[in-house]
């Protein structure tokens, strides 16, 4: 039987001494919420005020409760606490029972000796962690190279220096008849055919474990006893990511004693492989090595990874539940994408998260917690990471989900100084290889080859994005941005209009709440805007525009290029503007509906050159037909318009195509076409008709003479977009 607790939390300035005062806590959550709660500070979401919240990262923190174990005598009693952040220790009756550092975790703790009576409980939490090896700068995400904790919650350009201490995950007594906590586990081994699945089942300590293996309809396909069990199963039924198939969920259930368990399982195999034709490059001596894989083969079938980085909805992880996860997720899934990067600098989610993945048919490329940063590796720090990697791999390696590990985000870059000889690298790479030899592992993102960025809609030279990404050549793009403004919904969140106005870097509060957008060059394409509502608008169709070219531009690269995820899904608190494709808490961006258009499996595309067209210009595009799926598509016909303004279209071309073979592009005409002078017309629309394929783009129009403006009907044209 599982039993909840009511906690208490207060707060000291030394290790030893106890609070004045304790005050209810909610668990899951973190300390600073219930200080909050208590003293009245208002939103962290709103101005400045997450800055009133920066002390509380240098206290320590006392949870205490009490649990009546008098009529407990006979059972066992177990703590099972799930996650606590961070560095903390755990006494019943004045005994410690542990003292640990990390997040990740889970432990079971015996209480059966203090049964018969009531058992008073305290947790005390350490300061918030921070880094003083030479080199590190104060108050940076500096401080986070030594521990496990999310770099991010340290300050990143979308999140503010905020760093969550206490009970972050459920915690609760067990009482039961068994000597101990029942931890059921199933793995299998696929046959290379995939027409063999030999089950394994396994609960470490328990040997009267009964077990039930069902298949995805409920069927009892196998029934045993033991501590180890296994069986054959023929001809499984495989999952698949979303958009190349179904996802049957297995389900098996460990009955120890008075405890039941039930966990669903999938069958998938997974790996990265080199891309077609690519082991033919750089022949010629000098030579240097290959790129690495990074193509994803499925189940023995070579797909395209679309996906999106997922940096963490909230700030303070503890408020994370099944319903929050689910909402963003199911967004994923409506947006056409097939995984999720979960980036190296956030937390690492909870179990719902990776339950809803393995639900959806999203794919996770899990980082462990190193970003950005020089993670030396003293014998400390490495002694925390190998117990908190254990943990991680542990509480993930059964979800279908999961697409493959990686050491952290940019490690090899000359800002983290890392390189595959460090200590962190080689550790987890010997892990995850222990724990889970089929799942294959990145020591970083990006590897040689892989590219990240761009960020914003112009590179550092002046030229435009859309114009660099059409020369350059990488095997994946698996972080690239494009920033956008939030919504007015999310703005207000933020402060008033009055204040948040004028959007630029002179002004402290929109600067505090992300910079990414608030570098658009808004001025050079639209003139200078004084309308707060018409900037914002300016600003998402820039974003719309850069976002939906890159998606479609990777896929074109095919298969040299085979993987594409930008930056970023999702933001932690309300950003003036950002990257993201969905802004806090759970709004959606223009941008994010140009993406998940640009994502449908089969689309015809255009490559078009620039943002800014001129009247007397000559426009030319190259048109695709983009096809990820497992089809060979029916022949048909591409017919190809340009729209000037609210002009009619003008028909340019047919392009008839035919034999599009299973997830292979055809390559299409060249169109091009003198711009007529319209005037009052201030967007060009590049327009393709295949039916269910057809693609529309959306771009800028200017008589020579003409000064840059915004659209007059720019409403129009973000509706049109979503």
């Amino acid at each position: 039987m599982k039993h909840l607790l009511d906690w208490k939390v207060g707060f000291c300035s030394r290790y030893g001494e106890e609070p004045e005062k304790f005050f209810n806590a909610a668990v899951p959550g973190a300390v600073q919420l219930d200080y909050a709660r208590e003293y009245g500070l208002p939103d962290y979401n709103r101005g400045l005020n997450f800055k009133k919240y920066r002390p509380l990262e240098d206290l320590y923190w006392v949870y205490t409760t009490e649990y009546d174990a008098a009529c407990s005598q006979g059972n066992k009693l177990f703590l099972v606490v799930n996650g606590i952040d961070y560095s903390y220790e755990i006494y019943a009756n004045g005994e410690r029972l542990c003292k640990y550092e990390g997040m990740y975790k889970i432990q079971r703790l015996d209480l059966t000796r203090f049964s018969g009576g009531r058992i008073k409980l305290k947790i005390i939490i350490m300061p918030v962690p921070k880094s003083t090896l030479p080199g590190v700068h104060k108050d940076t995400r500096d401080e986070a190279n030594q521990c496990c904790k999310p770099a991010v919650s340290y300050g990143w350009d979308f999140h503010p220096r905020l760093v969550p201490l206490g009970i972050w995950e459920d915690i609760f007594i067990l009482e039961t008849t068994c000597n101990s906590v029942p931890e059921p586990k199933c793995d299998y081994e696929l046959s290379k055919d995939l027409k063999i699945a030999e089950i394994r089942l396994a609960s470490a300590g328990q040997p009267d474990t009964l077990w039930e293996f069902r298949a995805p309809d409920g069927e009892i396909l196998f029934s045993g006893c033991g501590e180890k069990c296994g069986f054959t199963l023929k001809n499984p039924l495989l999952w698949w990511c979303n958009g190349y198939g179904d996802q049957p969920l297995y389900s098996y259930t460990a009955v120890s004693g008075d405890i039941s368990v039930t966990r669903r399982v999938g069958i998938k195999r997974i790996e990265l492989v080199k891309a077609a034709g690519s082991w033919g490059e750089g022949l010629n001596y000098p030579m240097t090595r290959n790129t690495p894989p990074i193509t994803v083969r499925l189940n023995n079938t070579v797909i395209f990874a679309k996906g999106s980085n997922w940096v963490c909805p909230e700030i303070f992880y503890g408020r994370l539940n099944y319903d929050r996860y689910r909402k963003q997720l199911l967004l994923v899934k409506k947006a056409h994408l097939n995984f999720l990067r979960c980036w190296g600098g956030a937390v690492i989610n909870k179990d719902s998260f990776f339950e809803i993945c393995d639900e959806l048919g999203i794919l996770v490329w899990q980082e462990f917690p190193l970003a950005c940063n020089r993670y030396e590796g003293t014998e400390a720090y490495i002694s925390v990471l190998k117990k908190e990697a254990e943990a991680i791999i542990e509480r993930i390696k059964e979800h279908v989900c999961l697409m493959l590990w990686c050491g952290g985000n940019e490690l090899f870059n000359n800002w983290s100084c890392m390189t595959d000889q460090d200590k962190a690298i080689r550790l987890m790479d010997k892990l995850t290889f222990e724990k889970t030899p089929e799942i294959p592992f990145l020591p970083t993102s990006p590897v040689m080859g892989m590219a990240h960025g761009p960020y914003n809609f112009n590179m550092s030279d002046g030229g435009e994005v859309i114009e660099a990404l059409q020369k350059s050549r990488n095997t994946g793009y698996t972080e690239f941005g494009g920033g956008g403004f939030s919504t007015k919904e999310t703005l207000l969140q933020i402060a008033d209009i009055s204040e948040l106005n004028p959007l630029n870097l002179e002004n402290e509060i929109a600067v505090a709440h992300g910079t990414h957008a608030l570098s658009l060059e808004t001025e050079r394409y639209f003139g200078k805007i004084t309308d707060f509502d018409k900037l914002i608008e300016c600003g998402q169709l820039m974003q719309n525009v850069v976002q939906q070219f890159i998606f479609e531009e990777a896929r074109r690269q095919k298969p040299y290029c085979s993987i594409v995820s930008n930056w970023c899904f999702n933001e932690p608190w309300p950003n003036t503007g950002n990257n993201s494709l969905i802004c806090y808490p759970d709004n959606t961006k223009p941008a994010y509906y140009a993406v998940a258009r640009a994502c449908r499996s089969v689309l015809a595309s255009a490559r078009y050159r620039k943002f800014v067209y001129y009247a007397g210009e000559t426009i030319d595009f190259d048109v695709y037909l983009l096809n990820d799926s497992l089809d060979k598509l029916p022949d048909g016909i591409v017919d190809i318009y340009i729209q000037i303004g609210d002009d009619e279209k003008i028909k340019l071309l047919r392009w008839e195509y035919s034999n599009v073979p299973v997830c292979k592009n055809a390559v299409g005409p060249t169109v091009r076409f003198e711009l007529p002078f319209v005037n009052d017309a201030d967007t060009l629309h590049i327009i393709l008709e295949a039916g269910d394929y057809s693609s529309k783009y959306v771009l800028l129009y200017r008589l020579p003479e003409k000064p840059a403006d915004a659209p007059k009907k720019m409403n129009a044209v973000l509706d049109e977009n979503c």
